[in-house]
Parts: structure tokens; sequence; C-alpha cells
């Protein structure tokens, strides 16, 4: 009995167009492979090859069942070194690309971690705010804030986030609260230009309505680190991503207002990988421990104290700005 599936001796008459031809690759003589491709084009009711002297051609129902066969093999193959995986030592080289200020104040310590226990991986992680081609530059793991939506790539949802408007203390008490989102038009703004639209605000409104506010800026940045640096120095509010401000928040350096209204969309961070490969033992180990250490870090909570620590004796009415 031949050590090939027929799925592999379908295969492989396919990639030859043959059946001598496939059956010097798979150790097999011509007429062993043609009686194999018989007993499966009768196990199916349909013709799948059309054959030559020369060479053999598929049908359409051929092309149909390799279509299918082929995505199936890639499967099992994928399926054979996942388990091999899973009875050995993660080891090798694991390249990783995280956002530099979400990276740093957030997942370093992790990562450090992260290396102790798993002292055979190699760790290549780069810091940087740009968007990578995860394929094109070899990474293996790649952690994004924003939609997922290139369909080259695998992605698996670690965390949401979401956007409030923030601002310190000491500028709301100087220029008081804003009520509603029209009165953030009357306010300094501080836009997060790492943002598509980042002049716009949209978000949903007391009725469950998608609104848009747009605004002027006074100050635009694309760092999250000097987005709080604005905020904590009385410089304006901003609609600032929840993992950006959250330290500040917890501290009470920085406030929140508007809360009812939800930022649309959310931004939520996700674990990426390319599509044509299978998750790695050593790459889902990284995803898992990423993971934890995002939900510890909780960023679905919004810490709203402005109210009770602002002083809102100024209506926005008497802003000066």
């Amino acid at each position: 009995m031949s050590r090939f599936s027929t799925l592999d001796i379908f295969i492989a008459v396919v990639e030859c167009s043959s059946f001598t031809m496939a059956g010097k690759n798979l150790n097999m003589t011509g007429s062993a492979i043609s009686k194999q491709i018989q007993n499966l084009e009768k196990s199916l009711s349909a013709k799948l090859f059309y054959r030559t002297t020369r060479k053999v051609t598929l049908t359409e129902a051929g092309q149909l069942y390799f279509q299918r066969a082929s995505n199936a093999s890639n499967l099992l193959a994928e399926a054979k070194e996942e388990l091999k995986e899973l009875q050995s030592t993660p080891t090798g080289q694991l390249k990783v690309n995280i956002p530099m200020s979400f990276g740093m104040r957030y997942l370093s310590s992790a990562i450090i971690e992260f290396c102790k226990n798993y002292p055979d991986i190699k760790l290549n992680v780069r810091f940087t705010d740009r968007l990578v081609d995860v394929v094109a530059e070899g990474y293996d793991v790649v952690i994004r804030i924003g939609n997922a939506v290139d369909s080259s790539l695998r992605a698996k949802k670690i965390a949401t986030g979401n956007f409030y408007a923030t601002a310190s203390k000491q500028y709301f008490e100087q220029n008081g609260l804003p009520k509603v989102p029209a009165d953030l038009k009357q306010h300094k703004m501080i836009a997060y230009s790492g943002k598509p639209q980042s002049n716009t605000w949209i978000y949903k409104d007391l009725n469950n309505k998608q609104q848009q506010l747009h605004f002027e800026a006074t100050y635009q940045c694309d760092s999250g680190d000097m987005i709080n640096q604005f905020m904590l120095a009385g410089m304006g509010i901003s609609i600032a991503p929840i993992f950006v401000t959250l330290d500040h928040l917890k501290s009470g350096q920085l406030q929140t207002v508007l809360t009812e209204y939800e930022t649309l969309p959310n931004w939520d961070i996700y674990a990426l990988y390319p599509a044509q490969n299978y998750l790695t033992k050593k790459a889902r180990l990284f995803i898992d421990w990423i993971t934890k250490t995002c939900q510890e870090a909780d960023f679905n909570q919004c810490p709203n104290n402005c109210n009770q620590k602002a002083d809102t004796t100024k209506s926005v009415n008497e802003l000066k700005i």
C-alpha cells in the first residue's frame, strides 16, 4: 500500500501534468498512479482529467477539486507542524514590531519577563510608529492599534481601547468644562495626528446616532508622549486614546469629560501575523503573553474624576482663548 494519500497523488499529477512523472516523484509506477486517480474519480462520480498520450489536464470539476484539495493539503501540513511544535521547546528567532510609546509604556517589562521565561527564543523587537509591511519585512508578529483591515494578515484582538476628551485639572479650572461636544469649538484643541481625520471627532450621541464634530487644532502631534506633555502643561483638550493617557488619568493629573459620548470607531489593539503562515508556538506564546499584559492594564476603564476635582464655576461662554 502506498504511503501517500489519494490527495497527495492527485496533487502530484496536477503539478506534473503526467501520471508517469508523478509516479517517479512519488516512487510509484505510472499504472499505480492511474489506478488511484480512477478510483478517486469513481468515488466522486466526476471526471477530473482530460487524458492524452502526451499529458493530462484538469477538467472543470478537476479544477474545483484541485483548489479545495490544495487548501486541505496545506492545512494538514500546518497541523502536522503545529503538533510537532506542541511537543517541542520553543526556540529560534522571533521578529516583533510594536508601536513606540505604547510598547515602552505598557509592554517593556512584560517583554523582559517573556525573555526570561523562554530563554531559547531569540527575540528581535522593533519599536516604531511607522506602518510596517509585515510580510515584506519578515515580521512574525506585529502589534498594531486601530482597524485590522489588511487581507494578507490574520488578526487577533488582544484589547479594546477608546478615545476620550481629556485635559488637565489646571486647564479645566482656568477654562471651564465643555458640557456638550459643540463646546469643544471654543477650547484649545490638541490633535492626535496619528489618527485619521485628526481634526474630526466622530462619536455616538445620547440618542445613539453617529455625529461628527470638526474643530480647529491649536496643536498637532503624532506622539502620544508629546500629547500627554501638552495636556499636563494645561495647553488644551485632546481626543486622546486611553492607552496614552491611562496612567495620568489614574493619578488624577489628567481628567476626562463628555464620556457619555462614545468615540467611533474604537481603536482596538491587535496582534497581526502573515495569513499564509500558521501561527508558530513561539509566536502564539508571545501573543498570549502580551494579551495577558493588556488585559491587566484594563484599557476598557475610563477613570472619570474631572467633575469632582475641577472648578466648574466658569461656563463655556466665559472662556477667553
